[in-house]
């Protein structure tokens, strides 16, 4: 399938109750894609969805950062509010463009309607995610700056800073 791009997501997982009351970044968060992506050659927690994710893609392949805390946003909304390239050197080579955030509006978020197991009903949400693609092969380091925000959208933790790896091949 040479010569195809592929989208390749990126959950960023937050637990936000540990991080606003420890203030630990590393105990807080976790970053999961695809299985399959995950570099083989990592060592340690780089080879699970775990703090350090260093996953493989392709020249071409588009790679979509977002944002999640373990109550779903339902308590405490984690939001990406930017993605920075790491500066190449002689050990991480690879390019990515410059990330971009998207807004899509009226996504639709499933729910179980009338104490039903299989009756569902939908509401219409308003999501954003980054998104940057992969230009040249080569390691990358880059950070994520994230927030934590309340139901009403104040500021409740941040910014934070978490910065995983990806290794983009021909």
């Amino acid at each position: 399938m040479s010569g195809t791009s592929n989208v390749i997501d990126v959950l960023l997982l937050v637990d936000a109750d540990h991080l606003v009351s420890t203030g630990n970044v590393v105990d807080s968060v976790s970053l999961f894609v695809q299985r399959g992506l995950v570099d083989p050659h990592a060592t340690g927690n780089q080879q699970e969805g775990g703090d350090e994710l260093w996953f493989d893609i392709k020249k071409g392949d588009i790679v979509r950062w977002r944002a999640t805390t373990l109550s779903r946003n339902f308590d405490t909304t984690a939001l990406i509010s930017n993605i920075v390239l790491g500066a190449n050197d002689s050990d991480y080579k690879g390019v990515l463009s410059p990330p971009e955030y998207l807004t899509f509006q009226d996504v639709p978020v499933a729910y179980l309607k009338n104490n039903d197991p299989v009756d569902f009903g939908s509401t219409a949400s308003t999501v954003t995610v980054w998104q940057a693609a992969a230009e040249a092969p080569g390691k990358l380091w880059y950070k994520i700056q994230f927030y934590l925000l309340d139901q009403e959208t104040r500021v409740v933790g941040g910014p934070y800073i978490w910065d995983p790896y990806i290794t983009i091949n021909q």
